[in-house]
């Protein structure tokens, strides 16, 4: 298992386990980045300026000195997570018109012409899969069982590691990524999606007893305490 061992934490009212990568610096995903980084020079991703995935791998340049260029459609001002990726050395240019799609296909012209190594959002990749199903295996080991699993589904990479890893126990997502992302992918018969109210750049109002972000994680952890049951289990990616 790549990193340290996840921090527990368990709320009474309701019955709530978080799991605290929070803690982490650059959140779960620099559990099984790693894995998808090595051998390269310089790794380049376009995503959303309010992800967390960008500053994660930030976070693995700054301790690496691998080179990371981050492409983001252009705002008037940088967002406070864009910020940390800058000072964690990390590159950003900024494209524009900012469609998605745009900033996708400028990053990949970009990583094609310099050799460099291009990730797709959410690092949604085959060989992420199985490290950061382990993780999550090893909280199952030491925590026991959950009725249900709680997580906020962007690539969707989380919900469905978590059903591999909690296959006894029913996995809500709250989706707030794409929803024909979503309808595109086979998750497990466990998976249960619900939508959100916000867009992903629009924060939600909820508050949370710990670091969690409000275009993410606090998302589902708003659903969770008016919806959930029984024992369950929330994932908390990054503060």
């Amino acid at each position: 298992m790549h990193g340290p061992r996840p921090i527990l934490q368990r709320f009474c009212e309701p019955d709530v386990t978080v799991v605290r990568d929070d803690l982490l610096d650059g959140g779960s995903k620099t559990r099984f980045l790693p894995y998808l980084i090595e051998g390269a020079k310089e790794v380049v991703f376009g995503g959303p300026f309010c992800g967390g995935a960008p500053w994660a791998l930030s976070v693995l340049g700054k301790q690496t000195g691998l080179r990371v260029t981050l492409f983001y459609a252009k705002r008037r001002a940088l967002h406070r997570r864009q910020l940390m990726a800058k000072a964690n050395g990390a590159q950003l240019i900024e494209v524009s018109p900012g469609y998605m799609t745009n900033v996708q296909a400028k990053a990949k012209a970009y990583a094609a012409q310099a050799g460099a190594l291009f990730l797709p959002l959410g690092f949604d990749l085959p060989q992420a899969e199985q490290p950061f199903v382990e993780v999550m295996e090893g909280v199952r080991r030491e925590a026991g069982g959950f009725d249900q699993i709680w997580c906020c589904a962007g690539s969707g990479m989380l919900a469905r590691c978590l059903s591999r890893a909690f296959p006894d126990a029913e996995v809500h997502a709250v989706a707030v990524g794409l929803a024909s992302r979503h309808d595109a992918q086979a998750f497990g018969p466990n998976v249960i999606m619900h939508p959100c109210a916000y867009a992903f750049a629009q924060e939600t109002r909820a508050s949370a007893p710990f670091p969690s972000c409000p275009n993410y994680d606090r998302k589902a952890w708003e659903i969770c305490l008016r919806e959930g049951r029984g024992r369950m289990l929330m994932w908390n990616v990054a503060g």
